[in-house]
């Protein structure tokens, strides 16, 4: 896979398009937010949280047969 070159480029050409089931909720964001000290831990939980549900994603897309 390819370096990302523009972070926010990426960011905003998903945001409203994320299907709910696999979106990030208000109450996945509390319970990252009061299960960390520091920000640093929160944006880590927070990224390996999004690379699970994309993985889920994948996986419903392609028993699908989507991909």
């Amino acid at each position: 896979m390819a370096c990302v070159k523009n972070t926010m480029k990426v960011i905003n050409s998903v945001r409203g398009s994320i299907n709910p089931y696999y979106d990030m909720s208000h109450t996945n964001i509390n319970e990252i937010y009061n299960n960390n000290t520091n920000l640093f831990d929160m944006l880590c939980d927070a990224f390996n949280f999004g690379y699970a549900q994309g993985s889920k994603a994948t996986k419903a897309e392609n028993e699908k047969g989507g991909y």
